[in-house]
């Protein structure tokens, strides 16, 4: 068992490689919305017909999004893991004292286990039909959103327990995502 200063050390490194990853999904989500957003829902013609590039892209998120969010939340031997982190940190309860209970502690590592399980049982359904409509995506989004947010929510305060410090996860400069839609860079070539 490593001393609490080694883990300290170690927890401290592992949280910031975290919440870079956090923050990383926290943008794609900023990026992701935005599209739908801002350029899907406010163009007719993107938004009153099926097209097989948005359900591509639509499928491409939340693949990604899902086997990402499980990375960090279900623990692995060789992936950092927010879930791996928290039953390390139950080896050392001096660092939680006077910081958080017990009692809230149990729930935020209940909490991370069930957002594991909302996310793996709302992906299956959607996997085994290959349905990437927004509508059929939604459960998976819900599951999605609310399993990042908590993590978000998790890292700042506990990298607070363990490094004494402020963690800085939000999101900046998806901004100007949608510049690329400003111009016409995708219009088809006529061949002569």
């Amino acid at each position: 068992m490593l001393s609490e200063k080694q883990f300290r050390e170690r927890a401290r490194t592992e949280l910031r490689q975290i919440g870079d990853q956090l923050k990383a999904l926290a943008t794609d989500r900023d990026v992701y919305w935005k599209l739908e957003r801002e350029i899907v829902q406010r163009n007719p013609q993107l938004r009153a017909s099926r097209s097989a590039f948005l359900d591509m892209v639509r499928g491409c998120y939340v693949d990604a999004m899902t086997a990402r969010e499980l990375r960090l939340l279900e623990p692995a031997d060789a992936d950092v893991s927010l879930e791996r982190i928290l039953a390390q940190l139950a080896e050392y309860p001096e660092l939680l004292h006077g910081r958080i209970s017990e009692r809230e502690f149990a729930h935020d590592r209940a909490a991370l286990q069930q957002a594991a399980k909302n996310l793996r049982s709302a992906a299956l359904p959607r996997a085994a039909h290959h349905e990437r409509t927004l509508s059929a995506l939604a459960p998976t989004h819900r599951a999605l959103d609310a399993a990042l947010d908590l993590m978000l929510s998790l890292i700042k305060n506990y990298y607070w327990i363990v490094a004494d410090s402020y963690l800085d996860v939000e999101v900046k400069g998806a901004d100007d995502s949608m510049s690329i839609f400003q111009f016409a860079w995708a219009v088809p070539t006529v061949a002569k």
